[in-house]
Order: C-alpha cells, then sequence, then structure tokens
C-alpha cells in the first residue's frame, strides 16, 4: 500500500502567523520547563534557604518565577498582577525597594503554598 502527499500552497501571512504561533508555544515550553526547575529546587530546600535563595535572586528571574508561580497558585492579587503588568511593559524599570521585599516575600509564600506543590507534582 502506498500513500501519496499532497501538498498546498498556503499564503505567505497564514504561514507566517501559524509559524510564530508554533514558536509561541516552545517558548512557553522552554519557560515553563526551566521555571518548574527553579520552583524544584526551592522545594527540595528548608525554609532558611529557600527564603534565602528567594531573595537572592535577580529581578528578572524573580518575576519569572512569580509568574510562573502565580498562575499555578491560580490566586487572585492584584498587587501581584500590577507589578507583572508593569514589569512586562517596561522590563527596563527597577522595583522600588519596597515592591521588590513584597514580591519576595509572596514568592515565598506561593512556593511554599499547597496549591502550587500539588500543581507541580501534576506538571
Amino acid at each position: 500500500m502506498t500513500h501519496e502527499t499532497k501538498t498546498m500552497e498556503v499564503p505567505v501571512a497564514i504561514a507566517d502567523r501559524v509559524q510564530a504561533l508554533i514558536d509561541g508555544f516552545k517558548a512557553k515550553e522552554i519557560f515553563k520547563a526551566e521555571r518548574k526547575a527553579v520552583v524544584n529546587n526551592f522545594l527540595a530546600m528548608d525554609g532558611l534557604s529557600c527564603e534565602m535563595a528567594v531573595y537572592s535572586l535577580p529581578q528578572n528571574e524573580l518575576l519569572d518565577t512569580l509568574r510562573f508561580v502565580y498562575e499555578l497558585s491560580g490566586t487572585n492579587s492584584k498587587f501581584i498582577t500590577n507589578i507583572l503588568i508593569q514589569s512586562r511593559e517596561n522590563p527596563k524599570k527597577v522595583l522600588s525597594d519596597a515592591q521588590r521585599t513584597a514580591v519576595k516575600s509572596l514568592l515565598f509564600n506561593l512556593i511554599n503554598d499547597p496549591s502550587v506543590v500539588s500543581a507541580m507534582k501534576e506538571i
């Protein structure tokens, strides 16, 4: 039995859009894998080591990890949403000391949340 494959011409705009969707999916999967490794490392630490590790994260990694854990947790915090939107709109802007401290504290608390721990097991 032979199978014949037929190809069809697709408009360039559609092909570009499909490729952009594929690239976006790949980037999202890479992001999830990287953040999952970071969060698993945090979960493997004792409380003090985890807190120290969270507090030593550079801003971009802190915000990426917060975004990942926030999505896993399913919580709805206007403060976190606003910080993430601000950082997305202006990635070069440095968080204020108060914002950075609050974000680190929230991330540490979210990492220790039972919903995040159970969500990490499902991924």
